[in-house]
């Protein structure tokens, strides 16, 4: 009975922003509002309707190199130090999701896939270094050099997973991201509140391991995975 989790092929991939963590960019924004010459509002719009960060989230430029387009477009008097330390505190991971993924990967493989920049990389992985060790791999953007919805980037989420894209879930908030990878015949979900994603993951047959059979399946992976690699004694 259990080692039929085992079985489950699907693969699922979350979205990092609004999905895995909450962000706002205006926490950052308000802090130094009295150091910039342009409202918060052009930088917001900036940001995500005039692709300010795209070279960013590319891995195109260097962290220096986008602290000095934000100073030099919006005459900002920050220090390299106060931009990274400002720019970067703008998460807090969603734990209800974060619970349901401890859960999920028991019996599936999970994966991370996000158009994020180094800087913000960098700052949630050391400072929540459990959330990225729940997931099988990470695919993103900066490393990869391209940004969703490129074709290349869903590419390597199949590579990764070994999986064909209509044997992959992908989670995503962005509607434009969902139709482009619905057009590599992915299963997507729009992620638009909890109990809702609960019900998508449920239509797709989703199963959830309760607490007990939490307990037992990670016994059995971790004596299939003993068996799979024994212990060489001399």
């Amino acid at each position: 009975m259990y080692l039929d989790f085992f079985s489950m092929k699907k693969a699922i991939a979350f979205d990092l922003g609004n999905v895995v963590f909450g962000f706002d960019y205006k926490v950052a924004l308000e802090k130094i509002k009295d150091k910039i010459k342009v409202s918060c509002e052009k930088i917001i719009e900036d940001l995500f309707l005039n692709d300010f960060a795209t070279d960013f989230e590319k891995g195109l430029i260097s962290v220096y190199d986008f602290y000095l387009k934000f100073k030099n477009t919006y005459s900002a008097s920050l220090t390299y130090e106060e931009f990274k330390d400002t720019w970067s505190k703008i998460f807090f991971p969603r734990q209800e999701i974060v619970s349901l993924i401890e859960k999920l990967r028991i019996v599936y493989s999970v994966y991370l896939i996000s158009n994020i920049n180094e800087l913000h990389f960098q700052y949630l992985y050391h400072t929540y270094p459990y959330i990225f060790s729940l997931f099988d791999n990470l695919i993103l953007s900066f490393k990869l050099k391209a940004v969703k919805p490129e074709k290349k980037i869903y590419e390597e989420l199949k590579k990764i997973s070994c999986q064909e894209y209509k044997d992959i879930i992908y989670i995503d908030d962005r509607q434009d991201l969902i139709r482009e990878a619905q057009k590599l015949n992915l299963n997507c979900i729009k992620f638009t509140d909890y109990k809702q994603f609960i019900k998508d993951l449920t239509s797709l047959s989703i199963t959830f391991p309760d607490e007990e059979e939490k307990n037992i399946l990670l016994f059995l992976k971790e004596k299939i995975s003993f068996y799979k690699n024994p212990l060489l004694l001399g």
